[in-house]
């Protein structure tokens, strides 16, 4: 009975754990305004007046994968095709510019041979699309000025 008694005090006097989530060392976040299409989320532009609001690196003009919780992607599929604001965390790494390939320690693997012979079709190889985890969405309108 005892044993119960301290082990409820003992929890009473922790604190809580902050309910935010905490940035990983090798990670950023990011806020943007853009556009939703499905799972992907394309930054627009940055104007003047966002430059104070805005949080981590310019990421304009490029695409990312979401993924994060449940309530986070139902937003993400409630704003489909829809003018939002995206709070997120995106890995440092991904915020180079796309390259082929993922990098190995301080190395860049490619996986595939180029293809040098002429009779056959040069199949481009698509740079791989970094993933965003998503913390946040905010509607701003109803249609997506990107096109």
């Amino acid at each position: 009975m005892t044993t119960v008694v301290l082990l409820v005090a003992w929890f009473a006097a922790t604190p809580l754990q902050e309910q935010e989530k905490k940035i990983p060392s090798d990670s950023v976040e990011v806020s943007a305004r853009g556009c939703v299409k499905g799972r992907v989320f394309t930054a627009a532009e940055r104007t003047p007046e966002d430059e104070g609001t805005r949080v981590g690196p310019d990421i304009s003009n490029r695409s990312f994968r979401l993924a994060g919780p449940r309530e986070a992607m139902d937003q993400v599929k409630k704003f489909d095709g829809q003018w939002v604001e995206m709070l997120g965390i995106l890995k440092k790494a991904d915020l180079a510019d796309y390259q082929l390939g993922t990098r190995v320690g301080g190395a860049r693997v490619v996986i595939g041979a180029p293809r040098t012979d002429p009779t056959r079709t040069q199949i481009p190889q698509a740079p791989s699309v970094p993933v965003m985890d998503v913390t946040a969405v905010r509607f701003l309108g109803d249609t997506c000025p990107i096109r």
